[in-house]
């Protein structure tokens, strides 16, 4: 899991220039520390996300919480728009239906995250995009997302998401077919 780790957050720090939010278990809280330490990065923080019940497991204690690493590149200046009176602790109900992805995060958590961070018109990468949520986040703000997703499924997951959101349909920009088009070929 570090190089797994090490690998993603050297790749990540390459290419991004502002705040870095990684979500994780917190069983691999201090490998991910490590890792992006190591890769160059600065670590901030770990904010915690408080969801209003938590998801049933094999643990003796069940897990209510997720959490995030904060963090950027070494060197690089970072940006804040956010107040100075938000604590590390964020409260944002869990999605009611996880059918889309086990790991489904609300909109409004990336919404935060986002908007402290960036500003409307700038990038935002997301290189695991799993249902979505940083995307419609984006939408929401303002922001260009680009997102990397490996599972197909969750590809299609996603650009069913930002549909039903925009009301418009995603275009492969290499073909200029639609995604409705490209879902018949498959069949």
């Amino acid at each position: 899991m570090s190089f797994f780790l090490y690998d993603i957050c050297s790749h990540i720090l390459a290419y991004t220039k502002g705040a870095i939010y990684i979500c994780i278990s917190s069983s691999e809280f201090s490998t991910l520390q490590k890792a992006f330490e190591e890769a160059g990065g600065k670590w901030s923080t770990f904010i915690i996300w408080a969801k209003n019940h938590f998801t049933l497991g094999r643990s003796d204690y069940q897990r209510q919480y997720e959490a995030m690493l904060y963090g950027w590149k070494s060197g690089n200046k970072r940006e804040w728009h956010g107040g100075r009176n938000q604590s590390d602790l964020w409260f944002y109900d869990k999605p009611t239906h996880n059918t889309l992805h086990p790991t489904m995060k609300p909109v409004e958590l990336m919404e935060r995250a986002i908007v402290n961070s960036s500003r409307p018109g700038d990038i935002v990468l997301d290189p695991f995009s799993g249902s979505g949520s940083t995307l419609i986040a984006c939408e929401r703000t303002g922001r260009i997302c680009r997102t990397i997703e490996l599972d197909s499924k969750f590809v299609d997951v996603t650009i069913k998401r930002w549909q039903v959101y925009t009301g418009r349909e995603a275009i492969l920009s290499g073909t200029g077919k639609t995604f409705s088009e490209i879902q018949e070929e498959k069949q």
